[in-house]
């Protein structure tokens, strides 16, 4: 299916960033203390021409120097606080904003996912907070004591001659004209920086996971061309800001030398006749500086904002996707028992039809397998049944309960899943088996459930037992092993219903036959789901549900469907020819 995207604009959407900034738990008390640190820091500021000013006019005296040491430490000290307390904050903030996202990312709906390369928000995680919390926790912290600063040092300067304050402001309405020209392209540039980290950084997570299919088909020069060609459009996209970065200092530095020369000009002409002192003149001299400075950082911070506006843009998006709807909230309602029925169900993804008016019933205790074509719908129904999905229309039932009127906790608490891939995680051998399971598991429940699923003879054949260490995605495994521990570790859950997505397709015949078996001796009693293109399962289950292109096309015993389904006849056929030509 094709990804969607956003569309970024120049404007951005401050509705989605803001919604996003009150979801991230901001340490408002760090930020706070740092913002009073950099408050006084200003007032210090404020001080500094003056103090300068004394000792440069001649004043030597013990007590105009102690005062300058002392005002000197004082200036040390509250410069420390500020970094002390600012960038702790940063940290913090960023942190908890990691935290959100990944929060989010674990409770959004399964459609977004399928629009959207999750591999392309973990640049999102680990790059876009670090460089938006920097900004914003600076913006939150800086903003208001500059405009104090700018503020008093213009009514200060005020003090000394009118003339000198209007020096000041003669280039003032050229800086704001072009910071705000600036923002606007600063934030398209930025955006487009980390949309290059994201499409980079899901390119190389998906084919580090593919190495051994770029090798097989020695595409490793082709794949080196499309990794360069990721890595040159994020170099481009960052020489871009580099550009534009180099444009902002060659015009701040030309502000900046002609707001010098009108100062200087100014102050030398109100000099020479005698409206200021020596004293004014060179701390009004210091006080021009500080504040162009502090024109440009209250200006730039326009660029900064649309800069945190630019980074945050893919993580806001994020928080304004549909979240997974928990019910958690009102009268908790319980399934009678573990029947499944499907009630006139249809479903889509966009445009595409995956279910049409789906309608069957799965009886508690029963084992029942879902077969079709590629495409039929067959794992969209066991999607819908955990509401990974919702139906567009129609119900799903679990007991008599309309599954949308379940807890997510309490409806996925009844089932097991053994996908086709048997994904599992890095970690130990007790890990895996114990994932997902919110109980105290001892080790003699592990060995006893590692005996019935045949999976115990590996564990004895490796030195460290249930602590031997299982790299990402099991590589270190064969597809026979992870599918043992899988079904090890869904002994253990003990759910009502189990749920296999073509759990052998993947696997030999050897290790299939051992899957199958294991399937149906650990599991007596519980309800089982199985989607599968392997006929020879079909003679050991209570019924099977046959789909076509999302429409129901039968649904019965082995005999029935052979009898009364012409689509069931076909499958058969047509898995019989297969066979023979394996053969």
């Amino acid at each position: 299916m094709k990804k969607k995207g956003t569309k970024e604009s120049g404007r951005g959407n401050w509705r989605e960033i803001w919604h996003f900034l009150t979801k991230i738990h901001l340490p408002f008390l760090w930020i706070f203390i740092a913002f009073l640190c950099n408050f006084f820091y200003q007032k210090v500021m404020l001080i500094l021409p003056s103090v300068t000013a004394g000792l440069l006019s001649g004043s030597l005296e013990n007590e105009v120097l102690m005062d300058a040491i002392w005002f000197y430490v004082l200036f040390t000290i509250v410069l420390c606080a500020d970094i002390a307390f600012r960038t702790p904050a940063q940290h913090i903030a960023a942190r908890n904003t990691r935290r959100a996202i990944w929060k989010r990312m674990l409770h959004i709906r399964m459609d977004y996912y399928d629009q959207h390369n999750p591999s392309d928000l973990m640049s999102t995680i680990t790059n876009d907070t670090t460089t938006a919390m920097q900004l914003l926790v600076g913006w939150m912290t800086g903003f208001l004591p500059a405009v104090y600063y700018t503020v008093s040092a213009l009514e200060t300067i005020s003090t000394y001659n009118i003339w000198l304050m209007v020096s000041v402001f003669l280039l003032l309405p050229i800086k704001i004209i072009y910071m705000i020209v600036v923002g606007r392209m600063n934030y398209k540039t930025q955006a487009g920086v980390y949309r290059r980290i994201g499409g980079l950084t899901a390119y190389l997570a998906e084919r580090v996971r593919g190495l051994s299919l770029i090798k097989t088909y020695t595409n490793e020069k082709k794949e080196l061309e499309n990794g360069e060609k990721a890595a040159h459009g994020l170099f481009h996209a960052n020489m871009r800001v580099t550009k534009l970065q180099c444009v902002i200092t060659g015009i701040d530095t030309l502000i900046g030398l002609a707001q010098v020369m009108i100062v200087m000009v100014f102050g030398v002409i109100l000099l020479q006749r005698g409206d200021i002192t020596i004293q004014q003149w060179i701390a009004f001299y210091m006080f021009s500086g500080t504040i162009s400075n502090n024109f440009s950082t209250l200006i730039g911070y326009w660029t900064q904002l649309k800069t945190i506006q630019g980074t945050l843009s893919r993580a806001a998006h994020l928080f304004m996707a549909p979240g997974e709807e928990k019910k958690d909230s009102g009268e908790k309602k319980q399934p009678e028992n573990m029947d499944i029925v499907f009630e006139d169900v249809s479903f889509s993804y966009g445009e595409k039809k995956a279910l049409d008016h789906v309608s069957f019933r799965v009886p508690e205790g029963t084992s029942t397998a879902i077969i079709g074509l590629c495409g039929s719908g067959k794992t969209t129904s066991i999607s819908l049944m955990e509401r990974f999905y919702v139906p567009e229309s129609g119900r799903v039932l679990l007991g008599g309960v309309s599954v949308s009127d379940l807890t997510l906790d309490d409806l996925r608490s009844h089932f097991g899943y053994v996908q086709q891939k048997a994904e599992i995680f890095s970690g130990t051998i007790r890990e895996i088996v114990t994932y997902g399971l919110h109980r105290e598991v001892t080790d003699q429940e592990i060995w006893d459930a590692a005996e019935k699923t045949g999976v115990a003879e590996l564990i004895r054949s490796r030195a460290e037992g249930l602590d031997t260490p299982v790299t990402a995605g099991g590589a270190s495994l064969s597809g026979g092993q992870r599918q043992k521990l899988v079904l090890t570790r869904e002994f253990l859950r003990k759910a009502e219903i189990l749920l296999l997505d073509e759990p052998t397709s993947a696997l030999d015949a050897a290790a299939s036959r051992t899957v199958q078996e294991a399937v149906f001796s650990l599991f007596p009693g519980r309800s089982k789901i199985i989607v599968t293109h392997d006929l020879s399962l079909l003679e050991q289950v209570d019924q099977i549900v046959v789909l076509e292109n999302g429409v129901l096309k039968g649904c019965g015993t082995y005999q029935d469907l052979q009898e009364n389904c012409e689509t069931f006849r076909e499958l058969l056929m047509a898995g019989c020819e297969k066979k023979e030509a394996a053969q």
